[in-house]
């Protein structure tokens, strides 16, 4: 009984560069495809990003923004050691830059709580001229609260 061997078969150049050149394609659509859904999550609200925090005059302000265009809200917490927290009042202190566009804030709605305090502020919707305050054009969203702690100004910024 004898055995051949059979050589195996070539493949032919055309094949080989035909095959690559697929590779090649198939890998650069998954990149896009990464690409884009990296820009997709960056271009959702800010909502989702972290909190924004500011820290000075013995007073943290944490700032968490809930909602986007419908009454534009905000989770905050003041925490400190040494200062009376109960005073403030971020209705009168607090005002929403949009794109260059200012707005006070509708309520503050917060507990007491002596060095520890944490409260809901609310914007409107829209602007004294009536349009809409934030929209999907809208670049920076900035949360300015003035005079917390000793702190002339605090800026907490939220870019789109």
């Amino acid at each position: 009984m004898s055995t051949t061997l059979q050589t195996p078969k070539r493949f032919s150049r055309p094949l080989l560069i035909g095959f690559g050149v697929a590779v090649v394609i198939g890998v650069a659509l998954l990149a896009l495809s990464l690409f884009l859904a990296g820009l997709a999550s960056n271009t959702s609200s800010p909502a989702a990003d972290a909190p924004q925090t500011s820290e000075g005059g013995g007073v943290t302000v944490k700032a968490t923004w809930l909602a986007d265009r419908e009454a534009p809200t905000f989770a905050i917490v003041l925490d400190t050691h040494s200062v009376a927290l109960d005073g403030y009042d971020l209705r009168q202190l607090a005002l929403l830059r949009v794109d260059g566009v200012s707005a006070k804030p509708d309520s503050w709605d917060a507990s007491t709580g002596g060095h520890h305090r944490t409260g809901t502020l609310t914007f409107p919707s829209t602007t004294n001229q009536g349009n809409q305050l934030i929209t999907d054009r809208s670049q920076k969203v900035e949360l300015v609260i003035s005079g917390v702690g000793d702190v002339p100004e605090r800026v907490l910024t939220w870019e789109r």
